[in-house]
């Protein structure tokens, strides 16, 4: 226990040592907050048969926390993309090259085992002893006796106790079903029925790693779009290859009906792509042959409206999971962390001398919500859409994919860069990396976003033309 060094003697309770998670402990080691993490697994990093990518606005905020030099040392830099199409059709997009580029923003677009990631995560933090495994959270309550206190109890009778809890315990977060039942007592109310089943699934995804194949060249990612289905390669200079096919399931389930898969069914789905070309005379079925983890689960897909009751909140996959398709899940999370740090770090300060009331918390979670829900919803929106073009989902989507984005892909990728540009970062720590031009070229701004919108005519016009519709 820190508590007497830290700031006001404010201790913050972390549910769940994700990504999410131990990014928030090492920014209130920053801090200089008192902080306990309960992950319910016994080990921090599982091999799950994961990989993830770190795309520059994650990187960013994990440099300013001194943790992107050890990463980048792990992680393979993509360079190019190689998109291929049922017709035969391919090109190759320089998009990932452009992101990296001298004048746009100083990060890649990097791959990595995601254990390999966590483990990272974990050796770097200068306290381990503030984390605790195999504590998984059964109920959270009010203190009876210590106004401005929140107690965790764990399923083997442990409690412990903070002034702010957070959930960083993914998508299905325990942290939030609590939150969910607190809110029945609270003067703002519950949280209505529809919004706690507002989580859809309507695509799965089998994750891989395979050991190297010598054809296939380190940081050329391969893309291949298929009617409902989306397979992506990505060679690292670890010997290792990372895949995921993310597949469009039978219909849209709700959250707690869509299917749970075993290994059988990803034998099953993969088996149907063996005599996939992936590059030259490399097919699906070496990569499969050559496996060293497999997994296949849902993809949820939601942004929850409620992230805070009282002095409970929730970040990371507890309040937003989209597809993985456009690789924003980890680092949009890793956002959120910085997000709220932000605000926190203001009201520890204002509040040097004095603790923070119940009306102080829940002002600054409502801050949390009020500053970067239109971000992660714009974050979520882009996901949804990306998916679903890379599955060929209709006939607008296929034309998109097939025949606008291979020859206008640089002003659609400005919407990218846009997205990137906006994104948050730790206000009070300094910027590692010189500054490089991308983070406020691509800013949006209203020059930017009449660009945007002359691409989206253009769109429009095209796709009028194929289809002999009017979209005005």
């Amino acid at each position: 226990m820190e508590s007497s060094s830290s700031k006001g003697g404010f201790k913050v309770l972390i549910i769940g040592g994700s990504v999410t998670g131990l990014t928030l402990a090492h920014s209130l080691d920053k801090m200089g907050v008192d902080y306990r993490l309960l992950e319910k697994r016994k080990e921090i990093a599982p091999q799950e048969g994961a990989s993830i990518g770190i795309l520059p606005n994650g990187a960013r905020i994990l440099d300013q926390l001194g943790l992107y030099n050890a990463i980048e040392q792990s992680a393979i830099a993509l360079g190019t993309s190689d998109v291929y199409f049922p017709d035969g059709f391919h090109f190759t997009s320089s998009y990932p090259k452009r992101m990296h580029d001298r004048r746009s923003f100083a990060y890649p677009i990097a791959f990595m085992e995601r254990r390999k990631l966590l483990e990272i995560l974990y050796d770097l933090l200068p306290d381990k002893s503030r984390v605790e495994v195999d504590k998984a959270v059964s109920r959270i309550e009010e203190h009876p006796e210590h106004h401005g206190v929140l107690r965790a109890y764990t399923h083997d009778g442990d409690v412990y106790e903070g002034n702010l809890v957070v959930g960083a315990d993914g998508v299905h977060s325990r942290t939030r079903r609590e939150m969910w039942r607190l809110s029945g007592s609270s003067p703002t109310g519950d949280v209505p029925v529809s919004e706690r089943n507002s989580t859809s699934v309507e695509y799965a995804c089998i994750f891989g790693i395979s050991d190297g194949i010598a054809e296939l060249t380190p940081g050329r990612q391969v893309m291949r779009f298929g009617n409902g289905w989306t397979l992506a390669v990505i060679p690292s200079r670890q010997g290792q290859v990372f895949w995921f096919i993310v597949q469009k399931l039978d219909r849209e389930y709700q959250y707690g009906s869509a299917p749970r898969f075993a290994p059988e069914d990803a034998a099953e789905q993969c088996s149907k792509l063996a005599r996939l070309p992936i590059h030259g005379d490399v097919r699906f079925d070496d990569l499969w042959q050559r496996r060293k983890a497999v997994n296949m689960a849902a993809l949820e897909e939601n942004v929850f409206q409620t992230w805070s009751c009282g002095r409970l909140v929730c970040i990371g996959d507890s309040i937003h999971k989209m597809t993985v398709n456009l690789g924003q899940g980890a680092n949009c999370a890793i956002e959120d962390v910085a997000v709220l740090c932000n605000i926190l770090h203001h009201a520890l300060n204002e509040k040097a001398n004095s603790e923070l009331s119940d009306q102080d918390v829940e002002a600054l979670l409502r801050r949390f919500h009020k500053e970067h829900f239109p971000r992660v919803s714009r974050v979520y929106d882009m996901s949804w859409s990306v998916t679903r073009v890379h599955a060929r989902d209709g006939s607008m989507r296929k034309f998109v994919g097939r025949y606008v984005a291979p020859y206008f892909g640089e002003r659609l990728q400005g919407r990218l860069f846009n997205l990137m540009a906006d994104a948050a970062k730790i206000d009070f720590l300094p910027l590692p990396r010189a500054s490089r031009s991308g983070w406020e070229e691509y800013r949006s701004s209203e020059r930017n976003a009449l660009l945007w919108a002359s691409s989206l005519a253009l769109l429009i016009v095209l796709i009028a033309l194929f289809t002999g519709r009017s979209y005005w």
